[in-house]
């Protein structure tokens, strides 16, 4: 059940359209913000430093989804920062108040949004037990399988993994050197294909 932002949605709920282009901040981690932000175009980065200075990419948003929304719901500062990835993005920004009270109105509306954000809160704490509790291999597989369902891929339909060893290395906490023996090493498993040196599932 996911939540929408058409036309329709955007004028009830008096939002901005407004284009991004590669490399643009769109939050800043400590920030705060009275806008919920929705992503209509593109892909995101979601991430933070660690003390070391090394960046740990939470995740990746894709078009269709809110991101930073807790945070404005709650009032509170941002938890990390998102950087626009794709060459362009196009994102939806709503007036905290302005939304809140369309979601009063369209309860239907109001039980998409929560959905979505009840999904988003499962999925970090799955990641956060992938981390904790899988060894390299199954961190890394678990985090191709997390980006294919992601961009709404059937199990047995193979696409290219627009992730490269960097980002999985960030993704997952692992270094870049074993993010590359364990690509490899599935590799030869049998469990994706390397094109180019691009990665298929």
């Amino acid at each position: 059940m996911a939540f929408q932002f058409d036309d329709e949605t955007i004028k009830a709920t008096k939002a901005e359209v407004k284009r991004h282009n590669k490399g643009d901040m769109i939050m800043t981690e400590g920030d705060t913000s009275q806008h919920f932000f929705y992503l209509k175009e593109g892909e995101l980065d979601v991430f933070n430093f660690t003390e070391e200075g090394k960046e740990f990419l939470q995740h990746k948003v894709q078009p269709g989804n809110f991101f930073g929304e807790p945070a404005v719901l709650l009032q509170q500062p941002f938890p990390g920062n998102v950087e626009v990835y794709s060459e362009k993005a196009e994102i939806v920004k709503i007036k905290r108040e302005d939304f809140i009270q369309f979601a009063l109105l369209h309860p239907q509306k109001l039980l998409e949004f929560t959905c979505s954000v009840a999904q988003k809160s499962l999925r970090k704490s799955l990641s956060l037990k992938n981390i904790v509790f899988l060894n390299p291999e199954e961190r890394v597989f678990q985090q191709i399988l997390d980006y294919k369902k992601e961009k709404g891929k059937s199990k047995d339909e193979k696409i290219f993994i627009h992730l490269t060893r960097k980002e999985l290395s960030n993704m997952t906490g692992l270094r870049i050197e074993t993010i590359i023996r364990t690509v490899k090493k599935m590799e030869k498993e049998g469990k994706l294909e390397i094109i180019s040196g691009k990665i298929f599932i």
